[in-house]
């Protein structure tokens, strides 16, 4: 049986464009209105975070409190490596947010500073909460699908996340 050639790779092509580039993901969507600012998040469930260039981040989300409320926010380490010879150059999300590395509540502002460096070349969750009195509300996350010629993708509860710099 004589093989086509240049049929052979045309159809190795499109299964590559198919299963690499042509995905579409659907809008994010929150489970809470103190949506993340910065770091801003990837734009397509292969990169949900991106690589930020300090290891003392300023943590930003839309201001929605009212009176009497403040804000908690949490940084988790993930146990995700990083590995920049992969072929989407960086992990999946996490099946776990990771280990609490900071903690801070009551925070009257919608932004805060990591006042210790964090680790470089690290990939971190974060999350913000609203806050009065002893009531809190759940961690802020979000919900992605995605779709593509040959499947649907769903992950919900995604924390905020981003990469730290080699230094």
């Amino acid at each position: 049986m004589k093989v086509n050639v240049k049929i052979l790779m045309m159809t190795a092509l499109i299964f590559c464009f198919v299963n690499t580039f042509g995905c579409i993901a659907l809008p994010k969507s929150y489970n809470t209105e103190a949506q993340p600012i910065s770091p801003e998040l990837g734009s397509t469930p292969l990169k949900y975070y991106n690589t930020i260039d300090t290891l003392q981040p300023e943590l930003k989300w839309k201001d929605v409190k009212s009176e009497g409320q403040t804000y908690d926010v949490c940084v988790w380490e993930t146990k995700s490596e990083i590995h920049d010879e992969s072929w989407w150059g960086m992990p999946l999300v996490p099946q776990s947010w990771g280990d609490q590395v900071y903690y801070v509540e009551s925070i009257s502002e919608n932004y805060y500073r990591i006042d210790k460096p964090l680790k470089p070349k690290t990939c971190y969750h974060w999350s913000v909460r609203m806050r009065k009195g002893s009531d809190v509300s759940e961690w802020g996350a979000f919900d992605q699908s995605m779709i593509s010629i040959v499947a649907v993708g769903y992950e919900n509860h995604v924390p905020y996340g981003f990469i730290t710099p080699d230094k």
